[in-house]
């Protein structure tokens, strides 16, 4: 979950100096998160202007800012054994847009010795302005096209909307938190297997859009195998559960198991 709902794309620049072999600096300017460059102050007619969206006109996206900032700085040990990476993402006004996510978080590596391994992550998202599922006012706004996202202008796959504290509002600032590692052992060359405890909380049911705020818990079992430097495998078993509401098997259940297995060609 930490992976299917953070940030991924990026348009912009980013600069990398090496201060010393222990300290990186980055520091990069784009125009948001999942947006296009060309999507930069277009506008588009506002049919219902309301207290969300009061002009005649709104942003076709509003996440589409620039600049928009990324900065980060790794710490690295002597002995290389240990990183710690801090890193702030897409960071602007946080409005409403598809995926302007303002993503603030960190990774730690470490290296035990030469078979055993630990990464971790976590982070938090944010957004604001984000119309309130709670709301009658509303979602009577999006349903009638005063907000960019109404299905008049994106008839699938919108931006979700959010669960938000105080039901008379009629948006608010959503949040998601996320936690992660990897233990892995590498008995040899061609083998790892990897333990992943996972914590995801989604307060608003904003990022997973499932329907209903709540808290998961995951914890994973996978297995690593490389045939050849050119084929690989991985096949893992997971087991989830969340704690409020039953957002798995179609609402049905609270906890699920799943085996998943890819297989990459490297060239």
């Amino acid at each position: 979950m930490t992976y299917t709902y953070d940030n991924y794309t990026n348009t912009g620049l980013l600069t990398t100096l090496a201060l010393t072999k222990n300290v990186i600096l980055q520091l990069g300017i784009d125009d948001g998160t999942e947006t296009p460059l060309w999507n930069h102050g277009v506008t588009i007619a506002n049919p219902m202007p309301n207290p969300l969206y009061p002009g005649n006109t709104f942003l076709k996206d509003p996440g589409n800012q620039i600049p928009s900032i990324a900065a980060c700085i790794r710490l690295t040990s002597d002995s290389g054994n240990d990183s710690f990476y801090p890193c702030i993402d897409g960071i602007n006004n946080g409005a409403w847009g598809y995926n302007n996510l303002q993503w603030k978080g960190f990774t730690y590596y470490h290296k035990f010795n030469e078979h055993w391994h630990l990464a971790f992550e976590a982070y938090w998202l944010s957004e604001n302005g984000v119309p309130n599922l709670r709301n009658p006012n509303a979602q009577a706004i999006v349903a009638g096209g005063g907000t960019p996202f109404s299905p008049q202008y994106v008839a699938f796959n919108p931006p979700n909307q959010a669960y938000c504290p105080d039901v008379n509002a009629l948006s608010c600032t959503a949040n998601a938190y996320s936690a992660l590692a990897y233990l892995n052992y590498s008995p040899d060359k061609l083998n790892n297997f990897s333990f992943r405890p996972e914590f995801y909380s989604d307060p608003n049911g904003w990022r997973t859009g499932a329907g209903v705020p709540t808290n998961y818990l995951a914890a994973t079992l996978g297995w690593q195998h490389w045939f050849s430097p050119q084929f690989q495998i991985r096949p893992e078993i997971s087991y989830w559960y969340a704690d409020g509401g039953t957002p798995f098997n179609g609402g049905t259940k609270r906890d699920m198991f799943m085996f998943a297995m890819d297989a990459t060609i490297h060239f």
